[in-house]
Order: structure tokens, then C-alpha cells, then sequence
């Protein structure tokens, strides 16, 4: 343990974090940067983050009979948080995770009462090709905000689907559909999904649908970003 952490802040000292927003050092994402975000619409769907004019949920999320039970996120698919999650995911800066952890924790209400995090899973040649699941490293840093345990081997992605950011909104419906699997008995547990974003939602549905048949209580989710939901999500 010493090691490692005496190794993490070598290597800040001589690869110090960098803000994804506007380059300056020190953090991931600066407060400056942070600050010129307009926070997405607090009227919106619990569910899908549509907007709505009254209520929490709105009709095709009542209609579809959801089972995630609550979306939270607070900031759209733009720069800096964009940025940050594409050079976590394909550029390998994995420091900011710590930076979109703290992001995602914005959105989260002080009175949540949650038992575990559990990371979205990626698909096992996905995870080998980039070394590393960001959702897991951002959950990881999330329980400085949520002291619970992290139950990153409770799901699993049992067959690699097609990026979701190259579909279509429905075809992303369709593309996650069976696609997880939860291996233990989560009878009364309160869940926290973590993943770095989400666009349809499709992903985080088809979690809590796994989650949901070994007896999940209650499935929320937390992301870093997403955009409105007549914005596609592209790279």
C-alpha cells in the first residue's frame, strides 16, 4: 500500500493531472471549467432525464415499465466532462477518473441510501483491449462521496455487444437486450449503477433488468454526462 501510493504521487509530481477543459494542471477538470457548465434541467424524468413540465416520470418511461428507478446526473455531454471521458477511455489518463467521480457526485442527493456501487460492466475482449473498465475506476473513486462497498464481479457483460455510440437510439435498445447478468442473490440490496455516460439509457435498463431478476430492491444509476435526449452521443 505504501508503495503504491508513494508510486501515484511520483508520478503526479512528474505527470501532474491536467484539465481537460482548459490544460492547466493540477486537476482533471478545474472549478473554472466546472463553473461554465450549464447544469442540466433539474425538471426532467427521473428515469430517461427527458423534460417535463410536472411529475418525475414521464409517459414513454411509464409506458416501457422501466426498472431503473433513478437516472442521477447533473452535467451534459460537453466539454470539459466530454473530454475528460475520452481520454480516460482511449487515451489511457486514467487520473481522471478521480475528476469524473466528482463530477458524477454533484448529481447525487446528500439523503441517497444506498448499500453497494456497482460498475457497468464491459464486454471481457473490450476490457482486455483497453486494459481497464472507466466505470469501474470511476466507482472506485465515487466511495469517497458514498463510503459503501464496490461489487465489481456481482455483474457481468456475458457477450460483447457493439459500442453503443455507433447505433442508432433504438438499435442501441435492441443491441443490450440479454446482455447481463447478475451472479449472485441481491435479494433487498439497494444498487448504485456507476458508468462514465449514458444516452438512451438503454445500458443502464438493461443492468437493472439483471439486477431486478435476483431481487435488487431498488437499481439507481449515476454518470458522469449525458447529452439531451435529441443530441446524439459521438465521440
Amino acid at each position: 500500500m505504501v508503495v503504491r501510493t508513494v508510486g501515484r504521487s511520483l508520478a503526479e509530481i512528474v505527470f501532474p493531472p491536467v484539465c481537460a477543459g482548459c490544460g492547466s494542471l493540477g486537476e482533471g477538470i478545474c472549478p473554472a471549467c466546472i463553473s461554465e457548465l450549464d447544469p442540466l434541467s433539474r425538471r426532467c424524468c427521473r428515469q430517461c432525464n427527458r423534460a417535463l413540465e410536472h411529475g418525475d416520470q414521464c409517459a414513454a418511461c411509464r409506458h416501457q415499465e422501466r426498472r431503473i428507478d433513478h437516472v442521477f446526473v447533473r452535467y451534459p455531454y460537453e466539454t470539459p466532462v466530454r473530454d475528460a471521458i475520452l481520454r480516460l477511455k482511449f487515451r489511457n489518463k486514467r487520473y481522471l477518473a478521480a475528476a469524473l467521480a466528482g463530477v458524477a457526485a454533484r448529481a447525487l442527493p446528500d439523503t441517497l441510501d444506498v448499500d453497494a456501487l456497482i460498475p457497468i460492466p464491459l464486454g471481457a475482449q473490450r476490457e482486455r483491449e483497453r486494459g481497464f473498465n472507466q466505470s469501474q475506476l470511476i466507482a472506485a473513486q465515487l466511495t469517497q462521496w458514498l463510503p459503501v462497498p464496490v461489487l465489481d464481479q456481482h455483474l457481468i457483460r456475458h457477450r460483447d455487444t457493439v459500442p453503443q455510440m455507433s447505433l442508432t437510439r433504438e438499435a442501441r435498445w435492441r443491441n443490450v437486450i440479454g446482455a447481463f447478468t447478475c451472479l449472485h442473490n441481491m435479494s433487498g440490496v439497494r444498487v448504485l449503477l456507476v458508468d462514465d455516460v449514458a444516452a438512451t439509457g438503454a445500458t443502464l435498463e438493461a443492468a437493472a433488468r439483471a439486477l431486478r431478476r435476483r431481487g435488487a430492491s431498488w437499481v439507481g444509476a449515476v454518470v458522469a454526462a449525458r447529452p439531451p435526449p435529441d443530441r446524439p452521443l459521438e465521440p
